[in-house]
């Protein structure tokens, strides 16, 4: 695999937020978290001419941070679809000045197509914030006005993870979301399935002159829930099987082969890499996510090579991906019996990536 023929490139230029959903590796991770950024320089080096670029789709996405708070996003979506990429961003919605938004809906009116924004937005006015704790509705409202005044037709859509308490709001979204002319769709994460959250809401109250800090718990439950969540949990109880070193005979070997045959790497068969906000490589965000937390001590594991191995401030993107982690050792330790085995990859990408996020588009 070489620059040249990757097809998708995920980005998070930034581990900033201005957002604490619950749910989120940030919120969670709190004491881990180093707030860093590519900035625009750094793109225009790692993906220097329109060879590089050209036919290829940039998502700016977002496992620890929101793209749209790295002030020069915009500056990296008009130059790489100066080149023929298509850039997906995925946000909240809940920052930048208006100017910063009708640019980037002028942008995408100039190059149709190659423009496409994620209004990551779980409820309306009166639930919104429920999750996306510290967001507030009006401003993202105004964002998504900005945009859509310059954007050109069907290249948004407000996307919405149902939860018990915003269910009764989705009638609601979805006529709004027509009105901008963005398309709508839920969204199921499997995270929210199989666990519920604590949501920390500071509000005012008028009456006593004083911020109210209330507690949430936050319910996935009935048809909310994702669709393949009793395949996670026996992928889930396989992997503890394995652990344990309990039931290895013949018949646990063939369901651990039958299950190695169901992975779908993003970059080994999708021709995908994951770039973070502190420059280095991986294969998949999951992974990213991973080394963020240090699971199952992937760093601590992966230091049996050499200092930055996959940092884009030392190698280019083809001399990472030439690292034998990339070339052999990678999908060979999809295997438990692997020393370099990480869990993540089965439990997150086997069963035809039973893990990955569900969308209904148009509910």
């Amino acid at each position: 695999m070489s620059i040249q023929n990757l097809k998708k490139i995920e980005l998070e230029i930034t581990s900033d937020c201005n957002a604490a959903c619950p749910g989120c590796a940030r919120t969670l991770n709190l004491d881990k978290l180093n707030i860093q950024n590519l900035n625009f320089e750094k793109i225009k080096q790692i993906f220097p001419n329109k060879e590089s670029i050209d036919g290829k789709s940039f998502k700016f996405c977002g496992v620890l941070g929101d793209p749209a708070m790295h002030v020069e996003c915009v500056d990296m979506v008009d130059y790489l679809t100066s080149y023929g990429g298509y850039c997906e961003l995925s946000t909240n919605g809940g920052v930048q000045p208006v100017a910063w938004w009708e640019r980037m809906g002028k942008i995408s009116k100039e190059r149709p197509g190659l423009v496409y924004i994620h209004f990551c937005v779980d409820g309306h006015e009166e639930t919104n914030h429920i999750y996306r704790v510290k967001t507030k509705f009006s401003i993202v409202a105004r964002n998504m006005q900005a945009y859509a005044n310059y954007a050109s037709e069907g290249s948004a859509a407000w996307i919405y993870i149902v939860f018990d308490h915003n269910e009764h709001e989705i009638e609601k979204a979805k006529i709004h979301a027509n009105t901008l002319g963005f398309n709508f769709a839920t969204r199921t994460g499997m995270r929210n399935s199989l666990k519920n959250w604590v949501a920390t809401i500071a509000k005012k109250d008028k009456e006593k002159k004083k911020v109210v800090v209330e507690k949430k718990v936050i319910t996935t439950t009935g048809e909310k829930e994702h669709s393949k969540k009793t395949q996670v949990a026996e992928l889930d109880k396989f992997i503890m099987q394995y652990k344990l070193q309990k039931n290895k005979n013949k018949n646990f070997d063939d369901k651990k082969k039958e299950i190695l045959k169901t992975v779908v790497c993003k970059y080994i068969h999708e021709g995908e890499i994951f770039i973070g906000a502190d420059a280095t490589l991986w294969p998949c965000c999951f992974l990213y996510d991973s080394a963020f937390k240090n699971q199952e001590g992937i760093i601590d594991r992966l230091n049996q090579f050499e200092p930055n191995w996959n940092n884009l401030n030392y190698h280019t993107v083809d001399e990472i991906l030439q690292h034998p982690w990339y070339t052999t050792l990678l999908g060979a330790s999809w295997d438990p019996d692997h020393e370099l085995h990480f869990a993540r990859c089965i439990r997150t990408c086997a069963k035809n990536k039973a893990y990955h996020n569900e969308i209904n588009v148009n509910p």
